[in-house]
């Protein structure tokens, strides 16, 4: 999968640096000599169309060459395609619009724990919706997910079809008859009390969640997960003491074999450390305070 977080990182301008001052120090080194006149001689008339030809040519034997020559193992693993498709069932959590702050629905991936909404979802569509409550059946469910109306508690376009009677609630032409027989009202109340169905109770016991351990995120407070070309280390924090929360490493192949920069974030430093990025290849090191004129560079060369 592509990396969650934003692997573009804004260069910010050093404030000690003045780029006027350093354009009149180049004006005064200028050398007279490169201002005195020359002059030019013409070069022989040549093809334009013999030097596209070559150069197609020359290009075309080096790709040759390089591809005799190589063997290149850095190719993407390419996941093979589903052999069950639209057909194979899966699970997953929805969030509906309520007073927890959600604008709008959103579905949770229970495999991987990141979230999406309706119009980048990967899923085909919906074929049943159940809770604690009620289970509810999508009549269609060839629909793809855009089409699928998520208010199916008060559908009134009979695109879903509840499953268990809630008390209160009828489905449409249980009450045709009511006209034609009439029953006392204490044996009917036994009757649908006794006809009203509920949700059988979920197999698992109920989820409890200690403290301590949702505040760290992660079991043992580490957790790395690997995306495409960058590998992403979480770490707890207040737990490692450099102040440690997060480490990206960005990698210019695909089997993360040569390292491009390490991006690592801190937080809870006395010196205001937030992001250091570190490029091995480069013998560069930049680290970011959270007071910008604070930013420091090193760059050492070979």
């Amino acid at each position: 999968m592509q990396c969650p977080f934003s692997l573009e990182y804004e260069e910010e301008e050093d404030a000690l640096v003045d780029k006027d001052q350093e354009q009149m120090e180049k004006k005064k080194d200028v050398d007279p000599e490169v201002f005195s006149f020359e002059v030019v001689t013409k070069k022989p008339p040549q093809s334009e169309f013999d030097e596209e030809v070559a150069a197609k040519q020359k290009a075309d034997r080096e790709i040759r060459e390089r591809m005799r020559m190589t063997i290149d193992d850095d190719e993407p693993d390419y996941e093979k395609d589903d052999e069950y498709g639209r057909t194979r069932l899966h699970a997953w959590v929805l969030i509906q619009t309520g007073t927890r702050d959600v604008v709008e629905p959103i579905f949770i991936e229970p495999t991987t724990g990141r979230k999406y909404s309706i119009d980048n979802a990967p899923y085909h569509s919906i074929e049943c919706i159940f809770n604690h409550q009620n289970f509810w059946v999508n009549l269609d469910p060839s629909r793809e997910i855009d089409d699928v109306n998520l208010d199916f508690q008060e559908d009134v376009t009979g695109e879903w079809e509840y499953v268990m009677i809630q008390k209160g609630k009828a489905k449409d032409g249980d009450d045709e008859n009511e006209d034609e027989e009439e029953m006392d009202d204490d044996e009917d109340e036994e009757e649908m009390e006794e006809e009203v169905l509920d949700m059988p109770p979920p197999w698992s016991p109920k989820l409890f969640v200690n403290k301590d351990k949702f505040a760290d995120g992660c079991p043992n407070g580490e957790k790395t997960v690997f995306y495409k070309k960058c590998k992403v280390d979480f770490y707890s924090e207040c737990k490692q003491v450099d102040g440690l929360v997060k480490r990206i490493t960005i990698y210019e192949d695909f089997k993360r074999l040569i390292t491009k920069e390490i991006r690592s974030y801190y937080k809870n430093r006395m010196d205001k450390l937030v992001v250091r990025r570190r490029f091995p290849y480069e013998f560069k090191l930049i680290e970011h305070y959270e007071s910008s004129v604070k930013t420091q560079h090193w760059k050492k060369l070979e």
